[in-house]
Order: structure tokens, then C-alpha cells, then sequence
């Protein structure tokens, strides 16, 4: 039998009034506070350009959220607790993890980073379209650029560029509303599609085509350029990105509470390589949303230092009236040049189709419509290429040897504009085929370098 305290309930009753009157002098503040009918709760909140966001996964779509007008009450003034002693100073209050971040994020908006001029040929036919953000339109080469810094992700990927508060899974930073960045091409011509849609099915994003460049300068002050793919690695194949991008161009949702429309990208989905149904630009792929089943990552290698100014130029692969567009490579193409002319280009084309020919015999497909003439580049979508070519040359194998056997200069071709060519043969054995002809057609780009335009085996 339990014995009987001799005091009864009196200790309890004793220890409940300490620990009443020891949290009324100290403050108690709980991990996740609520906001309740009798306290009035304040949420800070940055700036909409650094709004934080969780990520969208297979279809679930982020409902808009209000403005910091809109979801921050006024704050009243605490009750004042009479103190026993009352302390000669009085302690600042502490700031929750919550309202530093907020904090952090609204000066860095306020104060973003000079991250110099843009990286491009002609800086005068620039026009910019925000005072606020760092992102310019073209008109000349119809051509969308904006600048951000190099960062480091600490997980697979869900961005190539997207806000500095989900640096942690992009490979770029940037201090533009995706928003303002689908003006920009609308301005250049380019047409939105659809986002990535699963249901009753998955369809991938649709709109127009979009390669992208990035330019940074190297240590000694160099400006480099690559295509943003060769910033991105394949998990699984360990292999640069194989695909362009396309203007899906997100879409907005309406607040039902104050009628206000929201463009849902803006919450940072610029440049995705997962497949987001709020995304502005995005693959025209099936990209997993699942942390584990994500495709892709940073392809460090390739990265120059982390907060290192780099220039993104997106760059619509356009048509007219549904046709390629057809425009000279060289413009006015002079008469026939002399021999020793046409031996002089035969030689600089021998030169420059070594470093393609290495890219198509490694599978880089993609990389080989990079560094493909202009003309075909507007004529042939860089998906429709890695598809020919996985189709030509996947049955073939790998080259044991090649050949080459005959080379000629030209300045026309059927079916394509006047200029500079030279049509190169080579007699190349495969692994499953031998005695097979290659025909490698080069051609003088607009910066008098010889690149490659056309291509097929048989």
C-alpha cells in the first residue's frame, strides 16, 4: 500500500507556481509557434523575386501566395510581466531562425551583388528590361541575356538557374523573376508551349526551342563560353546534358481570397531540368522529381569557382511560317577564289572537323549540334539531330579506322544558301560494319571559322 505524503497535494502545488512564476520572468517560446485568436502572429517575409518555395513534385502545383502586405498582421505590444528585480538593462529580443532568414534575404535584394557588364559581342544593341534585375533583350540577334553567379549545389538537380535561396540544387544564381525573363522572349519571338502535364499521363513540356550559352572570364581575365549543358552531367551515364530547352511558359494561378493573378514561376522555377508543371523554361524529357530518382547534377569539372559572374544568353531557335530560316552564312559570296584560295580552306576544314568528328564518335550529339554552323543550327532542332545521328551511328559501333580520301571546295550546295563549303570523304571501317563512307560537309561560319553542316554514312 502506497504511503500518504504527510504534506498531500502541497509540493505539487508548490513546484506548478515556480515553474509558472520562473516563465513568466524568463519567456517561453515555443519551436513552432501557432498564431491563435488571442496573439496576434507576424510572418516576415522577402521580397517575391527571393521568395522562398518548396518544390513541385509530379503534377502537385504550389497555390500562390499573398504579398508580405498581405500576410503580415501589425504587430501589438506584449503585456508587460512585473519582474521581481528589474535588471539595469534590458535584453534585446531574440529573432527566430525564420525572421533572420527573411531578413538576409530582403537585404540581398535590396542590395544584389555588381556583377559587372554583360558578356556579349555587341553590348550596344542590348536594351534592359528591368531597372531592378540584371537581364537584357537582343533585338539584333534575338537573343535573351541576364547574368548570375556560379553556385555550388549540395544535392542532384532541380534548377540550371533559379533564386539564390535554392542555390542548393541549381548550378546558377540569378537575381531575375522568371516573369520578366518570358517577356524578354516573347520580345524576340519566341512562342510558350505547355508545362510538363501527368495527368492521365505524363506529357513532356512543349514550346519553342532554346539553346542557352554561358560566358564567364577565367583567372587570367579571358571570357570563355559553353553551352549551359556542359555545365550539367547525367548522372546515370556520367555524360554531359543531351537535350535543349524549351518556352514552356508556366501560367498563372488567381488568389480566390483578394482576385490577384500570380505568374507561378516566380517562385523560382527559371531554367529546370526537372520536370515541374510551373516551369518557364524546361526539358522536353520525363526528369524524376524524387531526390533519389533525380537525373541530373553539377558537373563540377566544368564549373569555374563558385561566385564567379557568369552571363546566360538564351537563344530561341526560330522559323518563319513553319519553315527554317534561311539566311546566308557569309553573306555576299565573292566569285570563284583562286586555287591556292580554295587550298588554303580545304586545310583549315581538314583542321576543324577533327575536334567534331571526336564529339560524334563519342556519342556527344548534343555537343556536336553546338558547334554545328549557324545556318543548320536554325534549319535542324537539336533534338532532331541527336536523334539521326544516334540512329546512323548507334548500329555502326565504334570507328576502328577512318580515312580520308577525298576533299573538295565548293560554294553551293542543293538546298542550301551560297557560300564557302568544303565536302570531305572518308572511307572509315566500324566495329560491326566495315567500308563505309562518311560525308562531312564544312562550311565558313559568319566569324570565319569553319564548321560543320552537314553529315551522313552509308
Amino acid at each position: 500500500m502506497m504511503k500518504r505524503n504527510l504534506f498531500g497535494n502541497a509540493p505539487m502545488v508548490l513546484t506548478a507556481c515556480l515553474l509558472i512564476c520562473g516563465l513568466a520572468l524568463i519567456g517561453c517560446t515555443p519551436r513552432e509557434p501557432k498564431p491563435s485568436g488571442d496573439t496576434p502572429q507576424t510572418t516576415a517575409s522577402p521580397k517575391r523575386i527571393a521568395e522562398p518555395a518548396s518544390s513541385e513534385r509530379h503534377g502537385e502545383v504550389e497555390q500562390a501566395r499573398p504579398s508580405a502586405a498581405e500576410t503580415t498582421k501589425p504587430q501589438q505590444p506584449a503585456k508587460k510581466k512585473e519582474p521581481e528585480e528589474k535588471p539595469t538593462t534590458e535584453p534585446a529580443a531574440a529573432k527566430s531562425p525564420e525572421s533572420s532568414l527573411s531578413e538576409q534575404l530582403e537585404n540581398v535584394q535590396e542590395k544584389p551583388r555588381d556583377l559587372g557588364p554583360p558578356l556579349v559581342d555587341n553590348p550596344a544593341s542590348l536594351i534592359r528590361l528591368s531597372r531592378e534585375e540584371p537581364i537584357w533583350v537582343d533585338r539584333q540577334n534575338k537573343h535573351v541575356v541576364l547574368q548570375g553567379e556560379v553556385c555550388r549545389a549540395g544535392y542532384p538537380l532541380e534548377f540550371f538557374a533559379t533564386y539564390s535561396n535554392r542555390a542548393y540544387e541549381a548550378v546558377v544564381s540569378v537575381n531575375v523573376k522568371p516573369s520578366t525573363a518570358h517577356a524578354g522572349l516573347l520580345a524576340v519571338g519566341a512562342k510558350p508551349g505547355h508545362p510538363a502535364k501527368f495527368q492521365p499521363e505524363f506529357v513532356p513540356p512543349t514550346g519553342t526551342e532554346v539553346a542557352i550559352d554561358v560566358r564567364w572570364k577565367d583567372d587570367k581575365g579571358k571570357v570563355q563560353t559553353a553551352p549551359a549543358q556542359h555545365w550539367i552531367r547525367n548522372i546515370k551515364t556520367g555524360k554531359p546534358l543531351d537535350s535543349n530547352w524549351v518556352f514552356a511558359g508556366s501560367g498563372f494561378i488567381r488568389d480566390e481570397a483578394t482576385g490577384k493573378e500570380y505568374y507561378m514561376a516566380d517562385s523560382g522555377e527559371l531554367i529546370c531540368v526537372l520536370s515541374l508543371p510551373t516551369a518557364m523554361l524546361d526539358l522536353p524529357i520525363r526528369s524524376y522529381g524524387a531526390l533519389e530518382a533525380r537525373s541530373f547534377e553539377a558537373f563540377e569539372e566544368h564549373l569555374p569557382p563558385a561566385e564567379t559572374p557568369v552571363t546566360i544568353v538564351l537563344k530561341p531557335i526560330l522559323t518563319t511560317a513553319g519553315k527554317p530560316t534561311a539566311e546566308p552564312a557569309v553573306g555576299a559570296v565573292p566569285s570563284q577564289p583562286s586555287l591556292e584560295r580554295q587550298e588554303e580552306a580545304i586545310t583549315k576544314a581538314v583542321e576543324a572537323v577533327q575536334p567534331w568528328l571526336k564529339l560524334l564518335d563519342g556519342g556527344e550529339y548534343g555537343q556536336s549540334w553546338e558547334t554545328a554552323a549557324d545556318y543548320l543550327k536554325k534549319t535542324v532542332e537539336r533534338r532532331n539531330l541527336v536523334k539521326s545521328f544516334s540512329e546512323a551511328r548507334k548500329p555502326l559501333g565504334a570507328v576502328k579506322s577512318r580515312k580520308l580520301e577525298s576533299k573538295k571546295y565548293l560554294t553551293c550546295l542543293p538546298q542550301a544558301p551560297e557560300g564557302h563549303y568544303v565536302l570531305l570523304q572518308y572511307k572509315t571501317d566500324f566495329e560491326h560494319k566495315n567500308g563505309q563512307t562518311e560525308t562531312v560537309t564544312m562550311m565558313l561560319d559568319k566569324d570565319k571559322k569553319w564548321r560543320f553542316s552537314g553529315y551522313y554514312v552509308k
